[in-house]
């Protein structure tokens, strides 16, 4: 789960870079915690649904969209290009970068839902990781600087592609 605040801290000390003041704080924080609770409640159900209909198949699934999202994190912070930047001062630039910043919790919950894991204190500490760590980045962000903003998407990457090929050896040696 660190994984996926590291992904957040990121998102948060760039916007800290770009301005984003004190009376916003609480609101970004608020509105990452409720995409970060909500995706991953979202993808459990769709991967619980797949699990059932699909047994084995789904749960190795699973395993492939965790990998993959964390590929995708490597690639995006080693790749030198620029994420597209939202006004996070209107309502639409605020639930599009929700939604962005969210998008492996939706991976991480069909992940966890394909291989049947309890979610509901996942959900919990998601949600409230994202708000505190949403807060801390945004306030250290003029302070931090962007070198380890890239480097907080890259450690999130590796975490969550060895955390699927850990699932895959376990799954292959027969323990899960």
């Amino acid at each position: 789960m660190l994984s996926l605040g590291l992904d957040t801290l990121t998102v948060a000390v760039g916007l800290g870079i770009s301005g984003a003041g004190r009376p916003n704080r609480v609101r970004i924080g608020a509105s990452f915690a409720l995409f970060e609770g909500g995706m991953p409640l979202v993808g459990f159900f769709v991967g619980k649904a797949a699990s059932s209909a699909a047994g084995d198949i789904a749960s190795l699934a699973g395993i492939a969209v965790l990998f993959a999202v964390g590929g995708w994190m490597i690639y995006e912070s080693v790749s030198g290009e620029e994420d597209a930047a939202f006004d996070i001062d209107s309502l639409r630039g605020l639930i599009l970068t929700s939604l962005s910043v969210s998008m492996d919790e939706l991976a991480v919950g069909f992940s966890m839902g394909a291989l049947g894991l309890p979610i509901a204190l996942a959900v919990g500490l998601i949600a409230a990781q994202a708000f505190f760590l949403t807060f801390v980045g945004t306030t250290l962000g003029h302070h931090i600087g962007e070198k380890l903003a890239a480097r907080g998407e890259l450690v999130a990457g590796i975490v969550l592609a060895g955390l699927a090929i850990i699932l895959l050896g376990e799954k292959v040696a027969g323990l899960g």
